[in-house]
């Protein structure tokens, strides 16, 4: 059995560490790996962006384990990661509650952000979809570490 709760809120480490600073850019981008600057746009999903790495960032991340796609909602400005190394295994959103959530599925990612957030998530098939398409058959294509 996890000792993972449903809902996992990745809190912030004290003010005083350095490893984790506000965004120096004041147009207000999420920091990384939130920043969808740092990822190409593939397509558009009910209007979610869905990002990927390019170039060196695509062959480090697919072969260590750390493949993801990113769902970014432009109009809201919500970061959505899904799972791989970089989250643990988990759905990553961001902002929640100024920070960083974490959800083990899409129903749970469905419910965290139905409160927070206005823009809907895509539907759970098409999610899923992506996710396959886009990370699962990349990473097998590609002799990764599976995410």
């Amino acid at each position: 059995m996890s000792s993972r709760t449903p809902l996992a809120v990745v809190r912030p480490l004290p003010s005083g560490s350095s490893c984790l600073q506000e965004p120096a850019s004041e147009e207000g981008w999420p920091p990384p790996p939130h920043d969808p600057r740092e990822r190409e746009l593939a397509l558009v999903v009910a209007g979610w962006e869905v990002r990927l790495f390019g170039g060196r960032k695509f062959d480090y991340f697919v072969t260590h384990g750390f493949w993801h796609l990113q769902l970014w909602h432009p109009e809201a400005r919500v970061s959505i990661l899904t799972p791989s190394r970089l989250t643990r295994g988990l759905y990553e959103a961001y902002p929640i509650a100024n920070w960083k959530a974490q959800a083990p599925d899409y129903d749970k990612l469905a419910t965290l952000l139905g409160g927070l957030v206005e823009a809907k998530l895509p539907e759970r098939v098409a999610v899923l979809r992506l996710e396959l398409a886009l990370v699962a058959e990349v990473v097998r294509g590609r002799g990764g570490a599976a995410s």
